[in-house]
């Protein structure tokens, strides 16, 4: 193309111009195939087709490299018995590839033996006529095996222009190798059109979303930022809590921790507890009942087990007169059963946590129907949580209390049914109601005897009032017993166990008897702070109000505000780091409980409210015993009370340096493969803690792709923890997180947690 050979007429024509003339044209044509075609091993025009059950024919066609073409002018078969596997059932792949070579073809020509044509001898000699490009095929061959085979890798630099597949039978199938086939201007003219028909398509399609896109720019302020919708999530979990909405598969679930619901304790990768949070589990637990190293101190008194400091009984309600008397037995005896009920619990736990989360508003969901607060179980005492004490902080939407290492925990009624013991009672029922204006530790009842009968016992209750200021009969808080040989004409004191009656509150002592008995009674409504009921059901109690029983209610005097009592030293092998009791207890206004302890080795008694310089704590050299003992608080008129009954416990225990919480697997109503958990960890020391995030889709765990922690700026300790995780599709997933801890005096806990399919 870019060379030509030029003659003049008179020239005499050498043989190297007339070859000169050929190695042009070759010359030519392939600059042209390597800057216009430049196909890379590439065939054209070859079809391949099967003769018999072993032979192939491969047609005439050409093969192209990047800058020469090669071609083959005429059928060529290819026998491909020896690539047969021999075994039934294996299959074979082969590959038919091209090669190119370059060969001279010669023929027989007369040559001149001298330049002088008189002298020169004619001779026939053997020369070079033709350089031509041949196409050879060659077979490479995959390994024989089991359907499905494996093809032959084959190199870029070849090309192949079919795929045989072989059987023990001969050949199965045949698969031109299209991927290698030198594509004609016509195909390509063809396919280009289609594309131009597309791109217009397309153009248009660009331009209306150009015109969507300029429309969302517009809009992208009034877009929630993930992380807004992130937090809206959130909340809508805890929402979901507060609403009980049915369960059912969600996109996020949230969890408060405070109970096992969400959580799968029986899981292998399981080491954690729930108690107010997802906290590290215990190594060592050691359940003891406390015993008080003497029961006959002076400082005390101790009736029916209940102990309250010591006391001189004076008289604090009355009504005093004999204008009438009542037959206490002239009604229609009736059997009742009579209720009675206990003193609620407290619960103090004393650790080297410093936050603790109070997310009681969610028990109210997850006991709906019942007294809102924490259900806990003791030695298969089941306990209920109605409220909570101390110092209350805000932060987010959620609520924490802060308590410098200590829980506390009481139930706000003094009383309550949840633990009663049923009495079966039979005779006449009267009732005498009363106005406690001042809250005051009852300690006896008397009344004024008219008469006393030949035979029957008494059997005076003190019982609650309903809204009516009736009596109810199933709500005893205290009883006593006089036999007939006990009573005497005029005044009879019934000693009833030390009961606190709360001031504003109604009350009402029975009297049940078969006796024929009779009481004084007042009348003219000197005593106005409650009426005389008479009850012929064992239900219905009938005011009377002509007339009231003349009765006293006498209650303590203490003789010291401040009584110490040592108890029995608490224990664990290998030293403890948490210290939680439970005991059934009051503690009116103006009065306290107060545990202290002295770790061995030590003479400073501390208590559970103290306050320790520099961050320590006592428990942190992990003692193995400590001291106890118990100081009551009180005033004159009020102290508070301790059962002294098994009920009594000391739970002592220390923090493994591990945790792993495993949660049930969780539905999300959708297929994902992202999933993102936040998690609230409160008590946080980056120095000595460690946060691993992890979830678990059918049996195999993931870390996150990525985490973000954010320090609320309220507290320095709590961690906002979010990650993200990259999971094949699944419609469910665990919460797994993991926690380390380099001391077991102090210890993280994860105060909430959350889920959700993004």
């Amino acid at each position: 193309m870019t060379q030509r050979v030029l003659f003049n007429d008179a020239e005499v024509v050498e043989a190297t111009d007339l070859t000169e003339i050929g190695a042009t044209q070759m010359a030519a044509v392939d600059q042209l195939i390597r800057d216009a075609i430049g196909y890379p091993a590439h065939w054209a025009a070859f079809t391949v087709s099967q003769v018999s059950a072993q032979i192939v024919r491969i047609s005439a066609g050409r093969y192209h490299t990047a800058e020469k073409v090669f071609a083959s002018s005429a059928d060529t078969d290819l026998n491909l018995q020896i690539h047969i596997p021999v075994a039934a059932s294996d299959q074979r792949w082969v590959a038919l590839i091209l090669r190119g070579t370059e060969k001279e073809r010669t023929a027989q020509r007369i040559f001149e033996t001298s330049a002088d044509v008189e002298t020169s001898q004619p001779v026939e000699q053997t020369a070079p006529k033709l350089l031509e490009r041949v196409v050879s095929f060659t077979v490479q061959q995959g390994a024989a095996s089991p359907a499905p085979a494996l093809r032959p890798a084959i190199a870029q630099t070849d090309a192949v222009i079919a795929w045989v597949l072989l059987k023990s039978t001969g050949i199965f199938s045949i698969e031109p190798g299209e991927t290698a086939r030198v594509k004609t201007l016509y195909e390509v003219e063809k396919r280009l059109a289609t594309v131009e028909v597309d791109l217009s398509s397309l153009f248009e399609r660009t331009a209306s979303i150009e015109t969507d896109i300029s429309n969302i720019a517009a809009r992208l302020s009034d877009i929630p930022r993930p992380a807004l919708m992130r937090q809206i999530q959130r909340n809508l979990g805890q929402l979901n809590q507060q609403v009980v909405l049915p369960e059912e598969a969600r996109a996020s679930r949230f969890d408060p921790g405070l109970t096992y619901d969400l959580w799968d304790p029986q899981h292998a990768g399981w080491l954690a507890r729930v108690k107010e949070g997802i906290h590290f589990p215990y190594a060592s637990q050691q359940i003891a009942q406390l015993a008080l190293a003497n029961e006959d101190d002076p400082s005390i008194a101790i009736r029916n087990r209940r102990m309250i400091p010591a006391f001189d009984e004076v008289e604090r309600i009355s009504n005093i007169g004999r204008d009438s008397s009542v037959n206490i037995s002239q009604l229609t005896h009736t059997v009742v059963t009579a209720v009675k009920q206990e003193v609620a619990r407290s619960r103090v736990v004393l650790g080297t946590s410093e936050l603790v989360c109070t997310n009681s508003q969610y028990w109210a969901t997850m006991l709906a129907g019942v007294q809102i607060g924490q259900i806990f179980t003791l030695n298969g005492e089941t306990f209920l949580l109605e409220g909570s004490n101390g110092m209350v902080h805000y932060s987010g939407e959620d609520k924490y209390r802060h308590l410098r290492r200590v829980i506390t925990e009481q139930w706000s009624e003094t009383y309550w049914t949840y633990e009663s013991e049923e009495v079966g009672l039979n005779g006449s029922i009267y009732a005498q109601s009363f106005l406690c204006s001042q809250p005051m530790v009852a300690t006896s009842i008397e009344l004024d005897f008219e008469r006393v009968g030949a035979t029957g016992d008494v059997f005076v209750l003190l019982v609650e009032t309903g809204p009516s200021a009736a009596p109810i009969f199933t709500a005893v808080i205290a009883s006593a017993t006089k036999t007939r040989d006990q009573l005497t004409t005029g005044w009879n004191k019934f000693e009833i166990d030390f009961t606190l009656l709360d001031a504003g509150k109604r009350y009402a002592w029975v009297s049940v008897t078969t006796g024929n008995h009779a009481l004084y009674a007042t009348t003219g409504n000197k005593f106005t702070g409650g009426t005389r009921f008479a009850c012929t059901d064992g239900v219905f109690a009938q005011g009377d109000l002509t007339s009231d029983f003349a009765f006293k209610i006498n209650a303590a005097r203490f003789r010291q505000p401040r009584t110490v009592l040592e108890f029995d030293p608490i224990t664990l092998t290998g030293g403890m780091t948490n210290i939680e009791m439970v005991m059934k207890s009051w503690q009116p206004g103006a009065t306290a409980l107060e545990w202290e302890y002295r770790p061995t080795g030590q003479t400073t008694w501390y208590t559970i409210e103290d306050d320790y310089p520099g961050g320590g704590h006592p428990l942190a050299g992990l003692p193995a015993l400590c001291g106890l003992r118990l100081v009551m608080i009180g005033t004159a008129d009020l102290a508070p009370m301790v059962v002294l009954d098994n009920k009594l416990k000391c739970v002592t225990g220390r923090n493994r340096s591990e945790m792993k919480a495993v949660s049930d697997p969780i539905a999300f109503g959708l297929s994902t493969t992202s999933i993102m958990t936040q998690y609230l960890v409160d008590s946080f020391d980056p120095a000595i803690h460690t946060f691993t995030p992890k979830i678990i889709v059918g049996a195999t765990s993931y870390t996150a792709a990525a985490t973000t922690v954010t320090v609320d700026a309220a507290d320095p300790k709590r961690r906002f923890i979010e990650s993200t995780f990259t999971v094949p599709s699944t419609t469910n997933a665990r919460m797994a997180p993991e926690m380390t801890t380099s001391n077991v005096v102090t210890v993280p806990f994860i105060n909430n947690s959350n889920i959700i399919a993004i």
